[in-house]
């Protein structure tokens, strides 16, 4: 059986990188809040003010963590405007964001969430360039030390969401919409929808690349495939090599079903 702890978790996805200290000054402020809390980094190398991409690394968080996780996400190129802060319901974990779109890609594929817009401010002015580690993260910290979010939070109607969406069973063209560390392109179009179709061949920048594969060694070395990859998503790849690189992808290509 597996052992269950009584920490808190608290993840980290952020486009700070790792060369300065602004991921470790956040976490700070969430243990002068939560000092047992289990603090897990996703990722601090999120492409600087890349929201979509910052979008599909958390929600590969919310889809991999257990229910009470707390979520920081900060990719914030709008703070210390009057955008909207946010703390959102979803899968029984909670996300704490910017309300600029970054939530989008979670609440898309985990429908029935609820979202609030954080009223909570710190008695000593913050800095109007860092509300991830005076705002965000104190925040997160009261939240995983068991505080209710109506005591930090107001309910709203709908966050700001990007105009990206996993396609329907009836739609055939869908689009790039994330290229990862090996130059594989994630798509916006599911495994569901894959199924639901009698698929004969996947098109991308006019190459065909045949039927669906179930692995990467289905083809020769260097070749390009269609797959499902590990967040159930229709995938582009070329076999020991990067699809990013080898068939000119970017993230909006256009990816048709046939």
């Amino acid at each position: 059986m597996p052992k269950h702890s009584s920490k808190r978790i608290v993840t980290f996805t952020s486009d700070f990188g790792l060369s300065d200290a602004y991921a470790a000054l956040m976490k700070a402020a969430v243990l002068r809040y939560c000092e047992d809390a289990l603090l897990i980094d996703i990722t601090h190398q999120v492409p600087p003010q890349d929201v979509l991409c910052g979008s599909i690394s958390l929600e590969r968080a919310v889809d991999g963590f257990p229910a009470g996780t707390v979520h920081l996400a900060v990719v914030d190129p709008g703070v210390g405007t009057n955008r909207r802060m946010l703390v959102c319901e979803l899968r029984d974990q909670i996300i704490i964001c910017p309300d600029n779109g970054l939530i989008t890609w979670s609440w898309r594929r985990h429908p029935g969430g609820y979202a609030h817009e954080i009223f909570w401010w710190p008695a000593t002015v913050p800095s109007n360039t860092f509300h991830g580690r005076d705002v965000f993260a104190p925040v997160a910290g009261m939240l995983a030390a068991g505080a209710k979010i109506s005591a930090l939070a107001r309910p709203i109607a709908e966050p700001l969401l990007l105009e990206v969406a996993p396609i329907s069973e009836s739609e055939r063209i869908g689009q790039i919409i994330h290229l990862d560390h090996y130059g594989n392109a994630t798509t916006n179009i599911s495994y569901d929808a894959v199924q639901s179709r009698n698929l004969k061949s996947i098109r991308i920048r006019r190459r065909q690349l045949g039927s669906l594969r179930k692995t990467y060694c289905d083809v020769p070395p260097g070749e390009p495939l269609a797959l499902i990859g590990s967040s159930g998503l229709l995938e582009i790849a070329v076999r020991d090599g990067s699809a990013a690189k080898a068939l000119r992808l970017k993230v909006g290509d256009e990816v048709i079903v046939q």
